[in-house]
């Protein structure tokens, strides 16, 4: 992850000469040559990374992009310090450069991928899904399109379904123990600022049981004893690219800074959960969950049903510690502040409804 020596970590560095080595390399150019290449600026509200869109001159422009993407660390010095310090970029770059290949989620096309941690420095240079509209979790999602969520859950859980091998790609390597106990230490040493800053917001139930489970995040880090597989952790419709045009794919899944061994279930509950209302999820889970578990057998998994529902009801509380992990991560806004109150309340009351602290406590 050092070898690298011209990474460029700010977009507004980027020239042509830098764009046509690596879409060369990466075999993009087929033979052309690239004779501009220009920021044409930031896309989108990432809150740990910026991402900005290229437009290129070719002089074949015949089969080649007229566009890419570029995924850069966050401009801001705090989000930044700690997407170098932590885990983040070092798993999108291991993502990318590892892992992409073995799974069958459609995921970004990456032509380039590039970190030094020592640098601080990270890029990512991907297809641009300009036909493609992200989704939006004050909206939520309609009930096709949570279907398309599952089916790429699906993806990228069942080809990878118990893969000891998995536990290699984390950016630290580390055992199911102390892997627990470290998020069972972080959760509780982040827990005081996330309720300073948005516990007057929260309903009590919620913030009730927001701090009735950090003594047991170790416990839930320990798994449900289903095999494990590539889980995304940040499975909800801010990560979700939908085609809004004939030729673009149904569906994309971005954002894979999270990505690590885990429990499949954990990506579809989180995902029920952010993309309804509590009234609505309550409609459609079980319809949802059976797709999933259908669509996992049909993918040579067996999963039964009360094993299903089990791990449903586990994978619940996962949407709690993302979200006071996330709060301290994430660059201040006021939509990211909306944003957690709105995750604490949705997950919150999905695992209150399904009584998830009963299987770890």
């Amino acid at each position: 992850m050092g070898e690298e020596q011209d990474i460029r970590s700010d977009p507004r560095t980027i020239d042509t000469a830098w764009m046509a080595r690596v879409l060369d390399d990466a075999g993009v150019s087929a033979g052309a040559t690239l004779a501009d290449c220009r920021f044409e600026g930031f896309v989108g509200t990432g809150q740990t990374g910026c991402n900005g869109r290229f437009s290129l001159t070719w002089d074949e422009s015949v089969g080649r992009p007229a566009t890419v993407m570029g995924k850069f660390p966050s401009l801001d010095e705090t989000a930044r310090a700690t997407g170098f310090g932590g885990s983040a970029y070092v798993t999108e770059y291991n993502f990318y450069s590892r892992v992409a290949p073995t799974v069958n989620v459609r995921a970004p096309k990456c032509h380039h991928a590039a970190l030094n941690l020592e640098a601080q420095q990270f890029c990512l240079i991907m297809e641009d899904l300009s036909g493609s509209e992200q989704g939006d979790q004050f909206v939520g999602l309609t009930l096709d399109e949570a279907e398309l969520a599952i089916e790429q859950a699906v993806l990228m859980h069942a080809p990878r379904w118990g893969d000891p091998s998995l536990s290699e790609i984390a950016a630290n390597p580390a055992t199911i123990e102390e892997r627990a106990a470290m998020l069972s230490m972080i959760y509780s040493m982040l827990l005081p600022a996330f309720m300073e800053r948005l516990g007057e917001r929260l309903e009590e139930p919620i913030a009730r049981i927001v701090q009735d489970f950090a003594p047991h995040v170790a416990r839930w880090a320990m798994g449900s004893g289903t095999p494990l597989t590539l889980a995304h952790y940040d499975f909800r419709p801010d990560n979700f690219l939908f085609a809004r045009t004939p030729d673009a794919p149904p569906l994309v899944i971005v954002d894979w800074q999270t990505a690590n061994q885990g429990l499949g279930m954990v990506d579809v509950s989180y995902m029920i959960a952010g993309s309804f209302t509590p009234e609505r999820r309550r409609e459609v889970e079980h319809e949802l969950l059976e797709s999933y578990r259908g669509r996992m057998n049909a993918a040579g998994v067996a999963y039964d049903r009360d094993t299903a529902w089990r791990d449903y009801r586990f994978g619940s509380l996962w949407g709690l510690i993302i979200t006071v992990l996330a709060t301290s991560m994430a660059a201040r806004t006021e939509r990211g502040d909306d944003l957690f109150v709105k995750m604490a309340t949705q997950h919150g009351h999905q695992a209150i409804d399904h009584d998830a602290m009963s299987l770890v406590t």
